[in-house]
């Protein structure tokens, strides 16, 4: 059983990364993003710090319960987001 667990966003970057790691590594995508600001209301909790508020998004919630079942195996978690973002100065 692999010991730590890799999160990407694309799935066809997961294969590569995994010949990469090897066993210890288990690699999965989140296909891209997987949380959302809700539709309704803020988005923020304005008293407690600006706190955001996020929501899985509907169709994501398969990915998601996929990547809970993987997290509950692994010893540590990495988050491997695409260096793409565009980040706004």
């Amino acid at each position: 059983m692999a010991k730590n667990l890799v999160i990407v966003e694309s799935p066809g970057k997961v294969k590569s990364i995994q010949g990469y790691l090897g066993s210890d590594y288990k690699v999965v995508a989140s296909v891209g993003h997987v949380r959302e600001i809700p539709k309704k209301g803020l988005g923020i909790d304005v008293n407690n710090g600006f706190e955001p508020h996020y929501e899985i998004s509907p169709d994501k919630r398969e990915v998601v319960a996929k990547i809970r079942e993987e997290a509950k195996k692994a010893e540590k978690i990495y988050l491997a987001s695409d260096a793409d973002r565009k980040v706004k100065a």
